[in-house]
């Protein structure tokens, strides 16, 4: 019976909140839906974040905003798993990794997928002088295409937007993201999502 309560308080906070987010003109259904989410794959996060010296809140948002730790996600273009990888990528990343035996169905693995793509970000964050706009830039458009937004005049910087939709919604869901886990101290690592919400709001 007491559950049963618990449960109905807990319904009617979330409600409130929503109410109260949408009178304000703020109501971002993928913003509400984030911060109710788990964070999964927390020990592959852990171990690859210290590995290839990323921020773990960076690489969490990276995996959410990419797949939303669906290990079995595939995008229209072809991106495979929790950091969509594309088959062309992972493959080149296998050879510099030495991976003598990999096969595109091994990132269907967390761990390798999360190893893969952690060891890709790193790599590009170095090529971008550790310009992590850029970096999450290119992560989503490619090295390529953020060059030559580079040479256009693009500073780096999320002030304007972006020249890809796509991109720009990447880019600042990310960062808004990592900031989300950091400033809640989300430690990926034991508290709930929906307790530390409503632990905030009393």
């Amino acid at each position: 019976m007491a559950k049963e309560y618990l449960t109905k308080i807990v319904i009617f906070i979330i409600l409130l909140v929503l109410l109260f987010v949408f009178i304000n003109n703020d109501f971002d259904l993928w913003t509400i839906r984030r911060n109710f989410e788990q964070i999964k794959y927390q020990t592959e996060i852990e171990k690859y974040a210290k590995e290839f010296a990323i921020e773990k809140e960076l690489l969490a948002a990276l995996i959410y905003v990419e797949s939303r730790f669906n290990n079995y996600s595939k995008s229209s273009k072809g991106a495979v798993g929790l950091m969509q990888l594309m088959p062309s990528t992972a493959i080149w990343i296998a050879e510099e990794m030495g991976y003598n035996n990999f096969k595109l169905s091994d990132l269907n693995d967390p761990e390798l997928n999360i190893k893969f793509g952690s060891w890709y970000f790193a790599y590009l964050y170095q090529k971008f002088d550790k310009n992590l706009i850029q970096t999450i830039a290119a992560y989503n458009a490619g090295e390529r295409n953020v060059r030559i937004w580079i040479s256009e005049g693009w500073e780096g910087n999320i002030n304007k937007e972006l020249p890809f939709k796509e991109t720009d919604n990447f880019v600042r869901r990310v960062i808004s993201t990592k900031n989300f886990y950091k400033e809640n101290n989300l430690q990926i690592y034991g508290i709930s999502n929906l307790n530390l919400v409503l632990f905030n709001l009393s």
